[in-house]
């Protein structure tokens, strides 16, 4: 029985001053549905990470973003993926749903991340321990 081997996705960290953009996860997505999450999406065939980043970011909240420096990478609850977390550097864009993947999305400091529901300890943890820009 071969072992499949975990499908690898990007997760972007948008910051603007003290607030990060999460997005309300819709049911339309196959994982995490109705959980309040940075962007996020898996990487295609060729693309690399950093590509990525600004590919699933444009398609979520329409905002053009450059990936600057990934920060850590975790495993999935369910171990099925690879979560790659890269800061990024805004272009262009104020973040609004341009997919059926998020219902709503918030600019949140940490303290407001805490209050979301469900949100993944994981990624409040990683938000905290970022360095000061």
């Amino acid at each position: 029985m071969s072992k499949e081997k975990p499908k690898q996705a990007i997760v972007a960290i948008i910051q603007k001053s003290d607030r990060f953009l999460f997005v309300k996860r819709s049911d339309y997505v196959a994982v995490a549905k109705g959980y309040w999450c940075p962007v996020s999406g898996g990487i295609e065939v060729g693309e690399t990470q950093e590509q990525t980043v600004r590919r699933e970011v444009m398609e979520e909240v329409g905002m053009d973003v450059v990936a600057v420096e990934k920060i850590c990478e975790i495993p999935t609850h369910d171990k099925h993926a690879t979560l790659h977390f890269w800061t990024t550097k805004i272009i262009s864009g104020e973040g609004k749903i341009t997919s059926n993947e998020a219902t709503d999305l918030k600019w949140v400091t940490i303290e407001e991340m805490k209050q979301l529901s469900p949100v993944f300890e994981e990624d409040i943890e990683i938000f905290e321990n970022l360095p000061k820009i």
